[in-house]
């Protein structure tokens, strides 16, 4: 259906009802072909929640407008909760994050059907040293923002009540889109990518509200995908600024999983720990800043001392005005990844070898751009959850299909 581009499931299920070549493909029986129904119950039955959604469809909701101060160019929502993150980290560690979930099907369907074969064909990567990278992106409901009046303030003359409504997607919410700068009513669709192979196949999908910041979602797709694939080790992962937290660092420190996020660009860079002598403060990239107010100069990973800073007048091979040393090598020092797993990870953000490797990282967004362009996820125009990630899971296996 995705690869043809069908914008319903009424729409396909009269072309595969008209077409043999169709339903043989589909495995349907030679003279005969599923109805409307049929389709929508297959959908139901891999799904998990017991909840009934006519009832939740009925069910009244505060009305809740779009707020009118739009966030800066590029700034993602903020996270609703202070220290979400931080407690969702240590149960993580644990492995005590909540199993149970209405996607657990779906995602086993694409784990055991699709990505099993794909890793066995070699177009993923090495599993014992796995990359991937993690990103969330804007799912638009079909659904009407604004929902249904049921009050009878209108009779009264009242037409911009603020009174409960009943709205047709109960689990779409209002969160900001920072790519085209608007807030949006839907979802919060995040995808774990395979970020070494040249295909950019999705091997994880996850849905949450709107209003769920991406750095929650990371949490739980990162545990998933590590009991999705117990034969696989994750060696890397590349995610923006939205996963910058000092909690996520400490969860893949603790799964021994090698970060590449970049900073946040609107928070600023503080060391948690005490700074070595010689060592005035920080830059805003983490980088440490001589007593004369200048940044020394990165020279890679010396084990077990930790990152290698130089003189950048040594380095460059400029005779320093400053006389804080007699070596002509000039002052150096040490940071160790330990001492702050945000600024100092393993692999420096200035390096070159981490650039190099975060390059990697656009494989999440042309992950996207196939999934809600070429497969167009947004044109059936869903108003539920349960449709939404099933259209996004059938995308997903036809990436791994096309590659």
């Amino acid at each position: 259906m995705p690869d043809q581009k069908a914008d319903s499931i009424s729409q396909w299920a009269d072309t595969a009802a008209s077409d043999p070549i169709l339903r043989s493909i589909c495995g349907l029986d030679s003279d005969t072909a599923c109805g409307v129904a049929s389709y929508y119950d297959f959908i139901n039955r891999l799904w998990l929640s017991p909840l009934n959604s006519s009832a939740r469809i009925k069910k009244l909701r505060p009305f809740k407008s779009k707020p009118r101060r739009k966030l800066k160019a590029g700034q993602k929502q903020p996270s609703k909760h202070s220290g979400v993150v931080a407690k969702l980290v240590k149960l993580a560690i644990k492995d005590g994050l909540p199993k149970y979930h209405p996607k657990r099907v779906l995602q086993r369907l694409l784990a055991r059907a699709v990505v099993d074969d794909s890793m066995k064909l070699g177009i993923l990567g090495n599993p014992q040293s796995f990359v991937v990278a993690a990103d969330g992106t804007p799912f638009y409901s079909g659904a009407n923002p604004r929902g249904t009046k049921v009050c009878d303030c209108k009779s009264r003359g009242i037409y911009d009540c603020k009174c409960p409504r009943r709205y047709s997607d109960p689990d779409a919410r209002l969160g900001w889109d920072s790519y085209r700068e608007q807030w949006y009513y839907g979802d919060n669709l995040f995808c774990v990518v395979a970020a070494d192979s040249p295909y950019d196949p999705p091997v994880y999908l996850r849905m949450g509200q709107a209003s769920r910041h991406d750095s929650v979602l990371c949490i739980f797709a990162l545990s998933e995908v590590r009991e999705l694939y117990p034969n696989i080790r994750i060696a890397e992962v590349m995610a923006d600024g939205a996963m910058d937290n000092y909690p996520t660092y400490e969860l893949l420190h603790s799964w021994n999983i090698t970060p590449f996020i970049s900073l946040d660009s609107n928070a600023k860079a503080k060391s948690s720990g005490e700074l070595p002598s010689g060592v005035l403060c920080l830059d805003d990239k983490g980088n440490p800043i001589c007593p004369a107010g200048i940044s020394y100069q990165n020279c890679g990973y010396s084990h077990p001392k930790g990152i290698k800073y130089c003189c950048w007048f040594a380095y460059k091979g400029i005779d320093s005005p400053c006389k804080c040393t007699d070596s002509p090598y000039g002052r150096t020092v040490y940071l160790k990844p330990g001492d702050d797993l945000r600024l100092y990870p393993p692999v420096h953000r200035d390096s070159k070898a981490f650039r190099k490797r975060y390059k990697r990282r656009t494989t999440a967004e042309r992950n996207n751009k196939r999934l809600f362009i070429d497969y167009d996820i947004e044109a059936y125009g869903s108003r539920s959850s349960k449709m939404i990630f099933a259209l996004a899971t059938m995308a997903a296996i036809n990436s791994h299909l096309d590659a």
